[in-house]
């Protein structure tokens, strides 16, 4: 059986399917995925980490990656792509349906987050995560706010 007959059959709606990284890229974004499954080894001049990595840049898109690779480089790799799984083939049904929810429940909590944040009139760093304020203390010890910092990527906003 397929994946996409899988996917299918445990109630998924499948929307696309690229043979190639830079396929892939260009797929992602029309019509958006709730979720994105991705084999790291694929055709084209980039990978499926390095097609991820630009997907995830671009949309935010949760990504589980499917292989049959589990070398220590393949999986470094997959953590520096900020995966929101990776599953070896072949692929248990059970496994994928759990794989996916888990996906789906965490890109909710985060949007969720992200909308009470932007409700608050919080920015968001370019990287898609909310900023923190940033204090500073005055000779007096007085705590005043002089920025907004990015608890991720460290990207920091003087004033606003």
């Amino acid at each position: 059986m397929t994946l996409e007959e899988t996917l299918k059959r445990i109630g998924y709606t499948v929307v696309g399917i690229a043979m190639s990284g830079e396929e892939a890229i260009a797929m992602a974004g029309e019509p958006l995925p709730d979720v994105l499954l991705m084999d790291i080894h694929i055709q084209g001049e980039i990978d499926g980490i390095e097609a991820a990595k630009k997907i995830k840049g671009l949309y935010g898109t949760p990504i589980i990656f499917l292989t049959a690779y589990s070398d220590d480089e393949t999986i470094r790799r997959v953590v520096m792509a900020e995966a929101h799984g990776y599953m070896v083939k072949p692929i248990n049904t059970r496994e994928l349906f759990a794989s996916i929810e888990s996906a789906l429940y965490k890109k909710r909590k985060i949007d969720f987050f992200m909308e009470q944040q932007a409700a608050a009139n919080r920015p968001i760093c370019p990287c898609s995560t909310p900023m923190i304020q940033a204090f500073s203390t005055t000779k007096n010890g007085e705590m005043i706010p002089v920025g907004w910092v990015c608890p991720s990527c460290h990207h920091f906003v003087q004033g606003l």
